[in-house]
This record gives structure tokens, C-alpha cells and sequence, in this order.
């Protein structure tokens, strides 16, 4: 049996057809799912990993330097707790006092003696 060009052109359609026909539809845009992404600020970033370093740190005592505009820098002794507010830290120290600073203003956190001026 040979075929004619009429007779591949109908073949070739009626695959084309039963290809376009099994092929799964193309989603209209408002069938793409919604997709949420949620970053943390680089204030909060910051905060959340001067948190986990101090809980990393076994050594005490542990001290805190940071950066004020009014007084250079100041170092934080006695200190019982860290926590991430958002882009801050709030730090409880052992004499009764709690700070409140921006997570950005603090240089080092360490249980290294600071050396005295």
C-alpha cells in the first residue's frame, strides 16, 4: 500500500489532533496558586542570631558591647538573658536592670574579659 501526500497529511492532522486532544490544558492564570514568601527583616536576622549565640555561649560570665551615640561604647556585664523583640535585643541583667537596644548596635557578644582601660 503506498501513501499518498493527501492521505500523510490526513494522517499527520489526525495525530496532531488526538495529541492537542490527550494533552492536559494549559491553567488559566487564575488557576496559579497563590505562594506566600515571608523573610525576616535584616533587624529581626540579626536580633534572632545575637539570641542564639548567647544561648550557644556555656561559659560565664558573658559581656556585651554596643555602640551609643551619647557614650561610645558601653559593656554589658552580669548578664542573665537575651531576647530577640523583633530587631531588638532585650537583655536582663543580674543587678535588676533591663536594656532594651537595637540589634544593630551591638559589636560583640563574648565571654572574654574585656580589657580595662
Amino acid at each position: 500500500m503506498t501513501t499518498t501526500p493527501l492521505r500523510s497529511a490526513l494522517l499527520l492532522a489526525a495525530a496532531l489532533g488526538a495529541l492537542f486532544c490527550a494533552a492536559p490544558r494549559l491553567s488559566a492564570a487564575n488557576d496559579v496558586p497563590t505562594v506566600n514568601v515571608a523573610v525576616r527583616a535584616e533587624g529581626e536576622a540579626l536580633a534572632k542570631g545575637f539570641e542564639e549565640a548567647f544561648n550557644s555561649l556555656q561559659n560565664a560570665p558573658i559581656y556585651i558591647t554596643y555602640a551609643r551615640e551619647d557614650k561610645g561604647f558601653v559593656t554589658l556585664t552580669g548578664i542573665r538573658s537575651v531576647r530577640a523583640l523583633g530587631a531588638v535585643l532585650a537583655i536582663r541583667t543580674d543587678r535588676g536592670p533591663s536594656l532594651v537596644i537595637p540589634a544593630k548596635s551591638v559589636v560583640i557578644i563574648t565571654d572574654e574579659r574585656p580589657a580595662t582601660p
